[in-house]
């Protein structure tokens, strides 16, 4: 009878270990039958393979990123002195209220050019024909600064017309700061 609860007490330890994702074995209890502590080994070996397939797909997604090398931002685009002082969860609601209207946090243009990647390298996706050459429209570095100005006094360019958006200074950081987080 012992040997019963043992071995239903092996059993549910594994199935929790193996629902928890853990690679930790447990040594099968030593009045175990010689049946179940053969299969000890072959468990190891089991759970040694799935070792080994997760470093070589770590090693492989390590290898494809490697082949994708960013670069760095220009210094323009990697000062961070407003967003640093903003919440992103703020800039998202205050995107959602204001913004939302005439841009996408994706690439697709709706009114204006989609945002994503604003502060990237490449900036956002503009349509086709229209090539402000990493600029903001009005032709001044795409700088958070510069971000900040455009958003308040809008202006034209070859997509069409940006309103002023009278944003405080808080809200503005806000708004950087989750403009830096769209991809």
């Amino acid at each position: 009878m012992k040997q019963i609860l043992y071995w239903i007490y092996g059993l549910t330890l594994l199935a929790l270990l193996a629902a928890c994702g853990s690679a930790v074995q447990t040594p099968a209890p030593a009045s175990a039958p010689a049946s179940e502590q053969a299969a000890t080994p072959a468990q190891a070996t089991t759970s040694e393979q799935a070792a080994a397939a997760q470093q070589s797909g770590s090693s492989e997604s390590s290898a494809a990123s490697s082949e994708h090398v960013e670069m760095p931002l220009p210094p323009a685009l990697a000062d961070t002195s407003l967003s640093a002082k903003g919440d992103a969860n703020r800039g998202q609601a205050i995107f959602a209220s204001s913004c939302a209207g005439c841009h996408s946090t994706a690439t697709n243009v709706l009114l204006g050019p989609g945002l994503a990647g604003l502060f990237s390298v490449n900036g956002p996706t503009l349509p086709d024909g229209v090539d402000y050459q990493g600029m903001l429209p009005n032709g001044k570095e795409r700088s958070e600064a510069n971000v900040a100005e455009w958003i308040r006094t809008g202006g034209s360019g070859s997509i069409g017309s940006m309103p002023p958006m009278p944003l405080s200074d808080e809200q503005i950081a806000d708004l950087l700061a989750y403009l830096r987080t769209l991809e």
